[in-house]
């Protein structure tokens, strides 16, 4: 058959079932614009972290990076540019700041340069002033920032916290979009590298040194690097800030993988449920094409072309509502991220997502549009309209049910002894979930039967019978809400046991103190930023306060990691949070940490590291130290990994007196929000300091947490609503093309009522099969993405059985799947007789 042909004969088909192939258009769009819009999110963090890191770095291949914001003598630059091979170098300081204005306040990173930065072409230097302007310094601040701040106007001042105290910096110039390009969005403030030190209170000091090595010569300068920096500093490429920030995201990003793939396996059941309308056509096209004699080659192709077009169609509109979602729905928020990295929030569409979603619906239509298969390759021309034997059945539906019960064993396997691998792990479960339940409904249906013969109604008989001929459209329906079932429960429930461990986490961070006391922006929530503690012995006299200790923390680059160092006082009590430590005794290692010399790990960088409780290995601070492994912990809600030592061992190890946060204990009786206002006054605006009481600290943490996970929670709803739009529509039309049989039944003497009856009974056992199979395996699901969160990120997780809530989410999927279609089943039995004469 021509190509021409075989077009023709696809235009005269979609003439005859152009609602069925909507459906289908709608089901697999539906699947390719949340699988679409789940990657997107997450490209676009990563690719605001590689824009900023290439934008300011340029040509630059290597790197010399500080350990501390502390940085390093400036007067190092000039040995890196003596090495045999360096062809331009360039200093950096950077500095984490709170930018605030008329119009309000945001984070931001200063960014500190000189002119020899624009030698290495990065974009974001590319049209700003490095020197100081007439001698005085000014920074140079992306468009959308000034606006967001109020500062636009040249020489108009910005206010500038950082390190613990304030500073003004005039506004040089807006940089735009047509300028620095996707930079736009980031979040930083450039300054010349002289003044950036004076308002940092870092006179003489980078923390980065960028460096574009000769062609051939990057090795032997790497190595020259690596013994200038003599174990204190790190040598690193210019993408090491991307591997950072990977490892970082990298349990949101296979959480967004893992649902959007069942998100989009649910599209697939809606394209699939729509496509089953037409196989009675297509099974009576294969048997014309046969029979006429055209090959099983000729006959796949006639099929492809179908499935092109309408994938094609699908993937176009898929990718526009997906656009959409991300934008409006499923879009990013990267406020926990940010407090590590200067992250902006550009919208970004990359070539790999858009290719992953076009062949994910692509992939759906071919596969469901060759679904009859198997009647093509048959000898027999006319299998393809054979009714199959009932022993064929039953021997399908043995092996179905023996297969998912394999699934079901090897996902068992891997929540014991490989959690690592999650999302094998849950596609095997719902592999296992779709090969078991035609069993589910051949039970119920038999069930049904049973009941049936007990009560003197013809509704549950006929209800049985007609979903015993649509054996296949039955079950297509049913997988669609026992996926979207499972999907919602596995994610709702792993998402709140999260939350839970991190509320508990949480509040053990925030126990060893009543007030804190920290530079001022959300940029610290971490309490990272350090500043020179001078003013102890004057807030411990102020009435209602005990006590006033030195708190230290900061984040510390540790191989692939970005890892959060935490170091209370030695008399903190508690010292450590007892309730994180998953190996090793609480008791002896809150002794030993407090002792010195001793730390807690997070059990993800020990098994990284191969290294076990009591070991001794030398941790890369600043001033390398050697410490030995009092415990592991959870990753205490820091995705990368948390190390716990004592404020001593912490001021030894980065060679600092500097504390981070000031820790009040209140005298018995005094009212935590008095003395917080005192302590307010007593610093003063001036001071580039903060005061909250540990309940308010513990509530701000919990929200950026809570927001860093709504994406999960985004998900989870949207599964159930599409999959209830789905089971609605093909339930519907599964109805309206049975009007031919309602009719038949009404000239038999049935009732509106009846046949509304039979409708909603066979609607209520197929979604509610559907939906309690879904639910029992969506607990597994929970069971297995909890162990992945625990055992293989090392997050807290407090394992819960949610029952409740699944049984929500199948109550709701029922009854709102049930209201939506009680409409069209009531127009359904209106029905006129004359429709089945004429059948």
């Amino acid at each position: 058959m021509k190509a021409l042909n075989i077009l023709a004969l696809y235009r005269l088909r979609l003439r005859a079932r152009l609602a069925q192939e909507c459906l289908a258009i709608l089901g697999i769009g539906a699947g390719v614009a949340l699988l679409f819009a789940s990657q997107l999110s997450s490209a676009s963090l990563q690719s605001s972290v590689a824009a900023l890191s290439r934008g300011i770095a340029g040509r630059a291949t290597l790197q010399l990076l500080a350990r501390d914001p502390h940085g390093f003598p400036q007067s190092v630059l000039a040995r890196v540019r003596q090495i045999d091979g360096v062809r331009a170098a360039a200093p950096l300081l950077e500095a984490d700041a709170n930018a605030s204005g008329p119009r309000g306040a945001t984070s931001v990173q200063l960014i500190g340069a000189d002119e020899s930065l624009k030698a290495l072409g990065g974009t974001l230097t590319r049209d700003s002033a490095l020197a100081p302007f007439g001698g005085i310094g000014a920074i140079v601040l992306p468009a959308p920032l000034a606006r967001r701040i109020g500062v636009v106007r040249f020489g108009q001042e910005a206010t500038l916290a950082l390190a613990g105290h304030t500073a003004e910096a005039p506004l040089y110039k807006q940089l735009t979009a047509a300028q620095i390009g996707p930079l736009i969005s980031s979040p930083v403030a450039l300054a010349p590298l002289s003044f950036a030190q004076e308002i940092a209170g870092l006179p003489g000091r980078v923390t980065r040194i960028l460096v574009q090595s000769a062609p051939g010569a990057q090795g032997r300068v790497q190595a020259a690097l690596r013994a200038l920096a003599g174990g204190r500093l790190n040598v690193a490429t210019i993408g090491y800030d991307e591997q950072l920030f990977a490892k970082a995201a990298a349990a949101s990003n296979q959480s967004s993988t893992l649902f959007g793939t069942v998100a989009a396996l649910v599209g697939f059941l809606f394209a699939f449920n729509a496509m089953l309308l037409t196989v009675p056509q297509r099974r009576r096209l294969i048997a014309d094409l046969r029979r006429e004699g055209y090959t099983p080659r000729t006959t796949i192709a006639v099929l492809l072309v179908d499935a092109l077009a309408l994938g094609g169609v699908s993937c176009v509109l898929g990718l526009a509502l997906g656009e959409e979602l991300s934008l409006h729905v499923l879009g990013s928020n990267p406020a926990f991220l940010s407090l590590a990295f200067a992250l902006g929030s550009p919208h970004v569409v990359s070539l790999q997502s858009v290719a992953l979603a076009v062949c994910g619906g692509m992939l759906a239509a071919i596969v469901a549009m060759l679904s009859p298969l198997r009647d093509v390759l048959a000898r027999d021309p006319l299998a393809a309209i054979r009714p199959r034997a009932p022993t064929a059945r039953t021997r399908a539906g043995v092996w179905s049910a023996l297969a998912g019960l394999a699934c079901l064993g090897a996902a068992t396997l891997i929540l014991l002894a490989a959690p690592d691998a999650a999302i094998p792990g849950m596609v095997l479960l719902l592999a296992a979930l779709l090969l078991v339940l035609p069993l589910a409904l051949g039970a119920t249906l038999a069930l049904a039967r049973l009941l049936a013969g007990t009560v003197v109604n013809a509704v549950g008989h006929i209800a049985t019978m007609e979903l015993g001929a649509a054996r296949a459209r039955a079950i297509a329906i049913a997988a669609t809400g026992a996926t979207a079932v499972f999907g919602s429960v596995a994610i709702q429930g792993a998402h709140g046991d999260l939350l839970a461990g991190l509320r508990g986490a949480t509040r053990e961070l925030n126990a060893a103190t009543d007030i804190w006391i920290s530079p001022a922006g959300s940029y610290d929530l971490l309490k990272t930023a350090p500043f020179a503690a001078r003013r102890r012995a004057e807030l411990e006299r102020l009435p209602g306060v005990r006590a006033v200790s030195l708190y230290r923390s900061g984040l510390l680059d540790y191989g692939s990691r970005r890892v959060l160092v935490i170091a209370p006082a030695r008399a903190s009590a508690p010292l450590l949070p007892s309730g994180q430590i998953v190996q090793g005794d609480a008791r002896l290692a809150q002794e030993r940490v407090r002792g010195g010399g001793w730390l807690v790990l997070s059990r993800a960088i020990a098994e990284e590291r191969h290294l076990r409780v009591g070991d001794a290995f030398t941790l890369p601070s600043p001033r390398p130290e050697s410490f030995r492994v009092a415990a592991l912990s959870t990753n205490l809600g820091w995705a990368p990994g948390a190390v716990v030592m004592n404020a001593d061992d912490y001021a030894r190890a980065w060679n600092s007196a500097d504390a981070s946060a000031y820790s009040v204990l209140l005298a018995p009786g005094a009212s935590p929000a008095a003395v917080a206002a005192e302590l307010t006054r007593t610093l003063g605006p001036s001071s580039g300091l903060s005061v909250e009481t540990s309940a308010h600290h513990t509530a701000a943490q919990l929200a950026v947490s809570h927001a860093a996970l709504a994406r999960l929670t985004q998900i989870a709803t949207l599964i159930p609503i599409a999959a209830v739009l789905a089971m609605a529509a093909a339930l519907g039309a599964m109805i309206w093309q049975r009007r031919p049989r309602l009719a038949k039944l009404r000239i038999e003497g049935f009732s509106r009522a009846a046949l509304l009856g039979t409708i909603m009974l066979e609607s209520v056992m197929l979604v509610g099969v559907g939906s309690l199979t879904g639910a029992i395996f969506g607990i597994y699901g929970q069971r297995l993405a909890d162990r992945a969160l625990s055992s293989v990120i090392n997050f807290p997780v407090v394992h819960t059985l949610t029952v409740l809530p699944a049984l929500r989410s199948l109550a709701l999927v029922t009854v709102t799947a049930l209201a939506i279609l009680a409409l069209p089943g009531a127009l359904a039995t209106r029905v006129s007789a004359a429709l089945a004469l004429g059948e």
